[in-house]
């Protein structure tokens, strides 16, 4: 797997895919026929799809790597997958290791171990269809090993410095106007006290503000000499700002560092699976760490009075997808799903040409209605694997994760068609940033924050450049590959 992520630029042979696949197949045969002597079996039936799905992704990265014969840390379906397995495999080794946490929402459920099994085979079903979906899309064009975009008119200063004023703007803007919010939820519900224009007016600057942070980081990359003691700073302040005044939201944080990580990738230096792997570590432990203080209301004793009972865990994050799949498909299995309506089905087109306080159609509104009536605002992310227990069942599984690998496919090809455009890589940057709330979402969620976030921040970053005219000409632009 090492050098399949720092990637030779020769096509590897058929003899060494075919031995690498055989060799993948032994040693989860080797694994599952380990665990079935040494473990219960019910304990070795919880970690079966477990490991399965886990070899599927170690397949999929072998046969996209011999097909491309290039570097896959930035191919959307890899990263896409790679969170898959790991909102899979933590639940899943969980609850095989009694470690999961099933003193909340699951042990209401009371399931049995054919249940969950039965669901995390559901997990592998999705995996192994976006596999399938993304492999028949992607094509043989690999992404450039280094991707070179000079600013030949030198604009990067001025520009940088405009559109870290800009945010500045958007940030005084919305903690301005905000009520005092004393914990994590009161955050999402910050703004209700304001008239309808005013909180129109917040959700622009939100909006421009995250599309302001990934045209941002794209121009400090690509100058990335000039700003490389700039970058950890901005990096820093970035992160910080956005989980404190969320109250311990860590979403954006991530997405802040994850299409860092990506553009020093692409436009740096390749990342190698060691770096990679110790990366995701420190992030898991961080944002757990963050977790636990926010739901101790920022209390430290707290936080370690719990760690002392309860041990180290993993962030409960980690369960999400799992959790609300299985409890809709309790539900499916009981003919007890509530009343839906056509359009929810379509939401993720709905949602474009609707404002976002307008939640009638949004399944996990729907979902919060129905099972969590009181809440201040929905407790919890729906997926597509959830989506499905609401419609088709596995079979619409199956669809959902073939049509969700093909659209992530397309989003590669477009990317490599228009790869010397600057707007290009701010949107690919973003979309591999974000795929992961594609699997605690829906298949389609990024259609929204590409027309109604990145597009307008896009488009005014690109007059502020026609007007100082210091736009670079996106014809001069190079693209290196080697």
């Amino acid at each position: 797997m090492g050098s399949i992520m720092s990637a030779s630029t020769q096509a590897p042979s058929a003899a060494r895919t075919a031995l690498l696949t055989v060799g993948v197949l032994l040693a989860s045969a080797a694994v599952l026929g380990a665990v079935s002597m040494a473990v219960a079996p019910a304990v070795a039936k919880l970690v079966a799809p477990t490991v399965i799905a886990t070899v599927l992704f170690i397949l999929f990265s072998i046969l996209l790597w011999a097909r491309l014969c290039g570097s896959i840390f930035g191919e959307l379906g890899f990263i896409y997958l790679a969170w898959a397995v790991v909102y899979t495999a933590i639940p899943g080794f969980g609850l095989a290791a009694g470690t999961a946490d099933q003193s909340g929402p699951l042990a209401l459920l009371l399931p049995d171990v054919e249940e969950l099994t039965t669901h995390l085979w559901r997990h592998v079903l999705f995996i192994g269809s976006v596999a399938i979906g993304y492999l028949m899309a992607r094509g043989r064009a690999p992404l450039p090993m280094r991707l070179s975009l000079p600013d030949q008119n030198h604009s990067s200063d001025v520009m940088v410095t405009l559109l870290l004023g800009l945010i500045v703007v958007c940030i005084a803007s919305l903690l301005l106007l905000s009520a005092p919010v004393t914990n994590y939820h009161e955050h999402y519900i910050r703004y209700d006290h304001l008239s309808w224009p005013v909180r129109k007016f917040v959700s622009v600057c939100v909006r421009l503000n995250i599309g302001f942070y990934s045209i941002l980081l794209v121009l400090l990359f690509l100058n990335y000499e000039r700003y490389r003691r700039l970058i950890p700073l901005v990096l820093i302040a970035l992160c910080v700002h956005e989980t404190t005044y969320s109250l311990g939201s860590r979403i954006l944080s991530l997405m802040i560092l994850l299409q860092a990580a990506f553009l020093y990738h692409l436009l740096v230096r390749r990342v190698s699976l060691l770096r990679a792997a110790v990366f995701c570590i420190l992030l898991g432990a961080v944002f757990t760490a963050v977790e636990f203080i926010r739901e101790a209301q920022g209390d430290l004793g707290a936080v370690q009075d719990r760690v002392a009972d309860e041990g180290v865990k993993t962030a409960g994050e980690f369960g999400a997808v799992f959790l609300t799949g299985f409890h809709l498909y309790a539900e499916r299995a009981q003919g007890s799903i509530p009343p839906t309506e056509w359009p929810m089905f379509f939401n993720d087109f709905v949602s474009l040409v609707t404002f976002g306080d307008f939640t009638r159609w949004n399944p996990m509104e729907w979902y919060a209605r129905n099972y969590f009536p009181d809440a201040l605002v929905a407790p919890m992310t729906l997926s597509p694997i959830a989506d499905s227990a609401i419609w088709g069942g596995e079979l619409d599984l199956l669809f959902r994760g073939l049509v969700n690998g093909a659209f992530f496919a397309v989003i590669v090809r477009c990317f490599l068609r228009w790869r010397a455009r600057w707007w290009s890589l701010v949107i690919y940057a973003f979309c591999h940033a974000t795929a992961i709330i594609t699997l605690k979402y829906s298949v389609f969620y990024h259609l929204t924050p590409l027309i109604k976030t990145l597009l307008p921040a896009l488009l005014v970053f690109a007059l502020i450049r026609w007007i100082s005219r210091t736009e670079p000409r996106p014809r001069d632009a190079r693209v290196e590959e080697s």
